[in-house]
């Protein structure tokens, strides 16, 4: 049976899926360009082959055998008779690839079960999916190597690796989407990108983070623990990228791992999501730089925001002067509450915590989490004011180790100790 909250946070998601997800079955009800050629099973290979710009191909019901191959082709649409009615099926290849085209549209049909990917596009600009339905297989939908385009209004579910993957100074707008139960992250933009723009969708219940931007990792980092693995030491100009990404109006939740996870070099603008229930904390944040502004940090675990320098906070005079990279950001207007303990540590449970970070926090409410309210240490400076911080189980705002920090002007009650710089956390 589900507890209170996650029947809230169930009723919540399926209210805003109704009002942001227009992807269904049947065949739209708005006006769409006619079909200029209708391909079955047997002749959809050669009718893409011999199709000019301008081209609209309507799928015929059926199952159609991937790897189908859209190559240096220019303004077609590929449309299916709906989802689970027209199948393009890879199983042990990918099931749709897309080479050296522009101005591709891929609507109203199924991937399935599309291995290395349900669809891979190559060097091609303004492929645009709507309306589709990807299930099953490694990746839902990769774009590669200065490609562009856009997701929207599609499920993509029950990958085994990323549900979108966007590698290689590609450029695509992720939107109105529900991506869940992938087996890796929901929306992952990898190395160096122009722009990733990820606005009202729901990315839930994935095993890896729900949002990842950076360059790949070459291990996990261990929770509730500043050091990483020596892998990282090795060369740490390789996992420095440079993604762009802004995050806008999206639910991420249940996630096991963290929510969004931002890698050295990014650089991310969020703004009225909803981040609840990630396993590990809503939002890490290594060596890059964000802002935050009206977002919402519910029940999530370890810390709802944390700030990190890369590669850690205490290598400052170890590394070389380039490095440690500092983390960047300001959280304002948020609400960070009911952050739990780290399951496997049974400790943290913070709301904002900054290590080696230039951070700002103003006018959020911070508030019954399980252990700190604020926390600057290891060098972190910046500025907390404005703020509502009360009702946590460990002090309000804690300084350790921390540079200079300017307080002012917040409301502090409730906590387990209310002076400022305390740091007093409790565990179970």
């Amino acid at each position: 049976m589900l507890g209170s909250r996650a029947l809230f946070v169930f009723i919540a998601t399926a209210v805003l899926a109704c009002a942001t997800l227009t992807a269904t079955g049947s065949t739209p009800a708005f006006a769409q360009d006619a079909c200029t050629i209708n391909a079955d099973p047997a002749s959809l290979q050669s009718d893409i082959n011999r199709a000019g710009a301008g081209s609209v191909i309507c799928m015929a019901p059926g199952v159609y055998r991937g790897p189908i191959q859209i190559n240096a082709r220019s303004g077609l649409t590929l449309r299916g008779a709906g989802h689970k009615v027209s199948i393009v099926a890879g199983g042990t290849s990918d099931a749709l690839l897309i080479f050296n085209s522009r101005d591709i549209t891929l609507e109203d049909f199924t991937l399935y079960v599309g291995n290395p990917a349900g669809s891979y596009v190559w060097r091609s600009q303004n492929v645009v999916f709507r309306r589709m339905d990807a299930g099953g297989g490694g990746v839902g939908i990769h774009y590669d190597v200065v490609s562009s385009g856009r997701i929207s209004d599609s499920f993509i579910y029950a990958m085994t690796g990323d549900g979108v993957l966007i590698r290689n100074k590609s450029t695509v707008n992720v939107e109105r989407n529900w991506i869940f139960n992938n087996g890796g992250v929901g929306v992952s933009t990898v190395g160096e990108s122009t722009a990733t723009i990820i606005t009202r969708n729901i990315i839930s219940d994935n095993e890896g983070p729900g949002v990842f931007a950076g360059q790949t990792p070459c291990a996990l980092l261990p929770p509730g623990f500043v050091e990483v693995p020596d892998c990282y030491l090795v060369n740490l100009d390789s996992f420095v990228g440079s993604a762009n990404v802004v995050l806008d109006t999206n639910v991420i939740q249940y996630s096991n791992s963290t929510g969004i996870v931002l890698f050295p070099g990014t650089t991310t603008t969020m703004k009225n999501n909803r981040i609840w229930f990630n396993h590990l904390s809503g939002l890490f944040v290594w060596g890059a730089t964000m802002s935050s502004n009206g977002d919402e940090y519910v029940a999530n675990d370890e810390h709802a925001i944390e700030m990190r320098a890369y590669p850690d906070p205490l290598k400052y005079g170890q590394v070389g002067p380039r490095y440690p990279v500092r983390a960047v950001g300001v959280i304002q207007n948020n609400i960070v509450r009911d952050t739990v303990v780290l399951p496997e540590t049974g400790t943290l449970g913070g709301g904002v915590l900054g290590q080696g970070a230039n951070l700002t926090v103003k006018n959020s409410r911070i508030y019954s989490n399980r252990g700190i309210g604020v926390s600057y240490v290891n060098t972190s400076l910046g500025e907390i004011s404005g703020n509502e911080i009360y009702d946590n189980r460990g002090s309000a705002i804690c300084l350790h180790l921390a540079g200079d920090v300017r307080i002012s002007n917040n409301q502090i009650r409730n906590n387990i100790n209310n002076t400022i710089g305390i740091c007093h956390e409790t565990t179970p």
